[in-house]
């Protein structure tokens, strides 16, 4: 299988089961890397263990990813698969060139096994060109924490006595990616460095795009108008249009590509609205839900005021009572009903 393929690596995150894209992976910093169509299940591991806090030793001891799924409408969706060998590792290498053209990033959450009784290692001498061997770009995930994921080790023991034995190493032909010219132009032309939108970013579904709005919001303190909400289509301007400030952006339904893509933007704020201190308008009892989820299914007798406290410390806002409790009932009756399917 030729070619090269772009990944975003998920570690020490937490996965979200029930969102409107099907399953959702949260990181704080996730990682990009380039690799090639070629690569087998043990390279990888090895890579991503010389790459992600290469000064612990440890073991890849769960590794899933983020298969997307065609459903109603032509909308995608995301299942997750997990990868435990080379056959698994080719059928997601498959299934992303097949895709490519429309979810450009292979994305994967990793977990890892801390190793101990192998201090004789030279880890200097083993990992002094790491940086040029297999490269990362660190970048930023607005997206919300949410429930793990157990990770079954067992069916990995043949793969990993193999990674033990040798200091994980990344595979000699690595050294020579040019990764810089590997990313395709759908990749480098949207990328999203300072947490902006952008023309031309896709999203899976109309109510990921207004997520992503939403939480775009209220973390810069600001807030919009919904001037257009139809189902194939949202287009918002900023409170202050026309009066010092000229943000707007507009999404359009994609039926050819099967996504959502930002037709319309004009960039960062410049209006001067502060930060909103108590709460904000977008800051709702659904945004809210899907934050504190996890919270819920731990413990369904939670109480609000630890709801409150939750939310706080995610978007730095105190919510009224009624939103939380609100909330957390959402959460209760989501629960009870997947309970009732199942």
């Amino acid at each position: 299988m030729e070619g090269v393929a772009n990944l975003r690596v998920y570690y020490n995150s937490k996965i979200i089961t029930n969102t409107h894209e099907g399953v959702t992976f949260v990181c704080e910093y996730p990682l990009s890397f380039a690799i090639p169509c070629t690569m087998g299940f043990v390279e990888l591991q090895n890579g991503l263990c010389n790459n992600i806090q290469s000064h612990i030793l440890k073991r890849v001891s769960n590794l899933l990813y983020r298969s997307p799924v065609q459903v109603f409408g032509g909308l995608i969706q995301f299942q997750i698969i997990p990868i435990i060998d080379d056959a698994s590792m080719q059928q997601m290498l498959y299934i992303y060139q097949q895709i490519r053209s429309h979810v450009p990033m292979i994305e994967l959450y990793v977990e890892f096994e801390q190793q101990s009784g192998m201090r004789d290692i030279n880890w200097e001498e083993d990992n002094n060109d790491s940086e040029d061997e297999f490269e990362a770009n660190y970048e930023v995930d607005d997206k919300n924490d949410d429930g793990d994921l157990v990770g079954n080790p067992a069916v990995q023991d043949e793969a990993n006595a193999i990674v033990s034995q040798h200091p994980f190493g990344v595979p000699s032909f690595m050294r020579t990616l040019d990764l810089e010219a590997m990313y395709p132009p759908e990749f480098s032309e949207y990328a999203n460095t300072d947490d902006e939108f952008s023309v031309g970013m896709e999203f899976g579904s109309r109510e990921s795009v207004i997520s992503a709005i939403k939480s775009y919001t209220i973390s810069r303190g600001v807030d919009y108008t919904v001037y257009e909400s139809e189902p194939q289509t949202f287009y918002a301007k900023c409170k202050g249009y026309g009066a010092g400030c000229d943000w707007l952006i507009q999404a359009s339904l994609i039926r050819k590509k099967a996504c959502w893509e930002i037709k319309r933007y004009n960039g960062k704020h410049t209006c001067t609205m502060g930060t909103i201190s108590q709460d904000h308008a977008k800051l709702d009892s659904d945004t809210i839900a899907d934050a504190i989820r996890p919270l819920v299914e731990a413990d369904p007798s939670i109480k609000v005021k630890s709801v409150i406290a939750e939310v706080q410390g995610k978007f730095n806002y105190i919510v009224s009572y009624r939103k939380a409790w609100l909330a957390k009932q959402k959460d209760v009756a989501k629960i009870f009903s997947d309970w009732e399917v199942s």
